[in-house]
């Protein structure tokens, strides 16, 4: 796609894995507030530096990004203490309770 320019309709990106989910304009408000339930059950610290990682990376060229991410993932993620509860919750096979640092 990025060499050719093609076009792709939104089943072939859902198919590709490019998108997680399809939904028809009528039923884009109520899949958004589905999203956004899901993402308030994330840790809020974790889903900043990924939010922090994603913004960084699409600046650079890929060692570049490559390397930012694995800085961000050994010096600020792995630092959170929501990093060992979402361990300790996925051993213990239970939901995670997020201190969200």
């Amino acid at each position: 796609m990025i060499l050719t320019g093609r076009r792709i309709s939104a089943q072939e990106a859902l198919i590709m894995g490019l998108v997680n989910r399809v939904v028809s304009a009528d039923e884009l408000d109520h899949a958004l507030e589905l999203l956004l339930g899901e993402l308030k059950g994330k840790s809020r610290a974790v889903l900043r530096v990924a939010l922090k990682g994603l913004r960084e990376i699409s600046l650079n060229n890929f060692s570049q990004a490559l390397q930012r991410s694995e800085e961000l993932y050994l010096n600020e993620l792995l630092k959170t203490e929501d990093v060992e509860e979402g361990v300790q919750a996925f051993l213990e096979k239970r939901k995670p309770r997020w201190s969200h640092r």
